[in-house]
């Protein structure tokens, strides 16, 4: 089977798992945001925006480092070492954070939100933290091994206890933040649990080996920085949103990034099924300059382009139909934040796509300083952008310095690992579709003047032909996809 025949199965495999973990938690979100007011979904934001910052110290980054040593471990027995000593110094590294946020809870709940009333929140979210620290190295066990159907059989079963549990403790027994935070602690247990049990347990030998903590911990600790600077880069304006304004903006913001997910699911499915691929064709070619792993990159690049763009482009345009029908009046302001968020992931999705090089020629240092200067921006126009435009602001900064990280990471990857293909093209389909996609939620909400559906949909079908028309995509490689998705 062809890399890409390869990819687009494995994509599909991964994706339908984590879909449809996404449409039932999603289903949620009419409970939730008719249990919860804007001002307690801001809270749940910030806790997450917490976790996200703990997590890029804590994980050291043995995500990266495990994923690239894995291939190079000469055996079946190497690579089980290595899995076993990688979950091992995760243990004891976020045994760190589980301590000291058990027992300075109230003071972290008094920082955090001007109140100690969110304690047991903040000793649930440790928990969890604790518990998904390993969740992560069971997926990528799946991954290594390609077993995107059991991946996606533990997540399916992750996607039915947590709304569940969810609608038990939130809707019924009415414990807001606090039931919410203990369902995810709830689903973290039982999936990991589960996984381990049903298959990952069976991946490890349990010696640990100093010579592979050695290299894991070298090759990781510049992504902690980097793992850093990615938050300070995409989450750290919630801080600024709480300073500046309060945690109702915070709610808005939330559910503009909440409708951006349906992109967020394609880069995770892209990227579990993707990088075992990239990894194992750059290392099986023999060939000096590496056409075949170049070429593949490409291709996925310009259809991952045309997948994300277009659905974006679709939630963007009828963002005001979806959200009002989804959520109760007091979030539909969330819909100016949605086309600035979709496409900011897009574009932080390009830069693991096109930014290979770096990764592939073992040099994740130059990660470092590209995303220092993205945070650098990203930080500095958060002190204008937000006072003066809120959490709309917080998504026009979050875009422009993705933009930033991509441009810079684009052409260093460039330097170390040159690809010959066209830029301007996928640039011109990007920045016509945003505008279009901008254009619409600001003219609805701002105007107060509702489009019809039958205007918005002959606009769409015409973005749709765009990736034809700039040659991205032929028309072979888009019916060979189709096909690929029909016979599985």
């Amino acid at each position: 089977m062809s890399s890409i025949k390869e990819l687009s199965k494995d994509t599909i495999i991964y994706g339908l798992g984590t879909v449809i973990k996404k449409i039932i938690g999603f289903l949620l979100l009419p409970f939730y945001t008719r249990a919860l007011i804007p001002a307690e979904y801001g809270v749940l934001d910030t806790l997450a925006t917490l976790t996200f910052f703990i997590s890029a110290i804590f994980s050291l980054g043995l995500g990266g480092a495990t994923s690239r040593y894995f291939f190079i471990a000469v055996d079946e027995d190497e690579k089980k070492k290595l899995l076993y000593t990688s979950a091992t110094i995760r243990l004891i590294s976020y045994s760190i954070p589980l301590i000291f946020m058990t027992i300075f809870s109230e003071k972290i709940s008094f920082i955090l939100f001007k109140t100690e009333s969110y304690s047991l929140v903040i000793i649930a979210v440790a928990f969890v933290i604790f518990f998904s620290s390993q969740q992560e190295i069971q997926s990528q066990i799946f991954r290594f091994y390609r077993e995107p159907v059991k991946f996606s059989f533990v997540t399916i079963l992750g996607s039915i206890i947590n709304p569940f549990c969810g609608i038990l403790l939130v809707v019924i027994l009415k414990w807001g933040v606090l039931g919410a935070t203990i369902a995810s602690l709830i689903t973290s247990v039982s999936t990991l649990s589960f996984a381990y049990l049903y298959f990952t347990r069976k991946k490890y030998i349990r010696q640990f080996s100093w010579n592979w903590a050695k290299k894991l911990l070298k090759f990781g600790y510049p992504l902690i920085f980097t793992g850093m600077l990615v938050w300070v880069n995409d989450v750290s304006d919630r801080f600024f949103l709480l300073h500046y304004k309060n945690l109702a903006q915070i709610g808005l913001y939330s559910i503009g990034n909440t409708f951006s997910q349906p992109i967020l699911l394609v880069n995770i499915a892209l990227n579990m099924s993707a990088t075992v691929i990239i990894f194992s064709l750059y290392n099986e070619e023999k060939e000096e300059d590496k056409p075949r792993t170049k070429a593949f990159l490409t291709k996925i690049w310009y259809f991952y382009l045309t997948i994300a763009i277009s659905a974006s482009s679709f939630i963007s345009i009828f963002s005001y139909d979806i959200v009002k029908f989804v959520t109760s009046p007091k979030y539909i302001g969330g819909i100016l934040a949605i086309p600035f968020l979709l496409f900011s992931l897009i574009l932080n999705q390009c830069v693991s796509i096109t930014g290979n090089g770096m990764t592939l020629k073992e040099k994740s240092k130059p990660y470092f300083w590209l995303m220092l200067l993205a945070a650098g921006v990203n930080v500095l126009l958060n002190f204008y952008f937000i006072p003066n435009f809120g959490y709309v602001g917080a998504a026009i900064t979050t875009i422009i310095s993705n933009m930033v990280y991509f441009i810079l990471a684009y052409v260093w990857s460039q330097k170390v690992f040159y690809i010959k293909r066209s830029f301007m093209r996928p640039a011109l389909y990007f920045i016509v579709c945003l505008m279009v996609a901008v254009f619409f939620p600001f003219y609805e909400l701002k105007g107060n003047m509702h489009v019809s559906i039958l205007i918005k949909a002959p606009i769409f079908l015409t973005l749709l032909a765009f990736p034809l028309i700039l040659r991205i995509i032929d028309y072979k490689l888009a019916l060979n996809l189709l096909n690929i998705y029909k016979n599985k």
